[in-house]
């Protein structure tokens, strides 16, 4: 038998039939065999999803931002020479054009899989996680392998530069996602109960 309860979906399984009959040995022990938890399913709206598009993509050149500006400040305490001019110019570019590039990787892309992820019962922390991870690492990599053109003896060194870029601020934003998921699911879950409860005592 199934059992849904909005937003996730619990499936019982009962392996064996139910056995009310009492137990030879200890006729006071019932030898009754319970529906097993076979599996729990986390099954967000659309508009569970999108409120969380919304909001977690912007997460990505923030943290950008935080990073550059912390490296700007201990460059010197550590007697690490840097661009100064970089550290102005780096912030500004991903308050304006990288806020705008994570929302449409993640429109265009992000949000696809996350579809196809519930679509397929495996949205969960790790696919989510995976996703974003697996992302900021090809893009990192497109990017150094640009950057280097043909000086391959430069690219491990282009790619520590822009995997700490942009591996974390891109895995940061992928958290913000499946917390805010977690978060507004909770909330309309708790809005439908309160919803129906009051439709039944009316």
């Amino acid at each position: 038998m199934r059992y849904v309860v909005w937003p996730l979906d619990l499936e019982f399984q009962s392996h064996k039939p139910f056995d009310n009959s009492m137990n030879t040995e200890n006729p006071y022990h019932a030898s009754s065999h319970l529906p097993e938890l076979a599996e729990v399913r986390f099954n967000p709206s659309n508009r569970t999803l999108w409120k969380a598009y919304f909001l977690a993509p912007a997460v990505a050149p923030i943290s950008f931002v935080a990073i550059v500006l912390l490296i700007g400040l201990l460059a010197p305490r550590l007697g690490v020479e840097i661009n100064e001019a970089g550290i102005i110019v780096l912030p500004v570019i991903a308050l304006t054009i990288g806020v705008v590039s994570s929302y449409f990787v993640a429109g265009v892309i992000g949000m696809p899989i996350a579809f196809y992820l519930r679509r397929v019962n495996l949205l969960n922390s790790c696919s989510v996680h995976g996703a974003a991870f697996c992302w900021a690492v090809l893009f990192s990599s497109l990017c150094a392998i640009v950057m280097v053109g043909g000086r391959w003896s430069e690219l491990p060194l282009a790619l520590c530069y822009f995997g700490l870029g942009v591996i974390p601020p891109v895995v940061l934003s992928g958290t913000a996602f499946w917390l805010l998921l977690r978060r507004f699911s909770r909330t309309e879950s708790g809005a439908t109960h309160g919803a129906t409860t009051a439709a039944n005592h009316g």
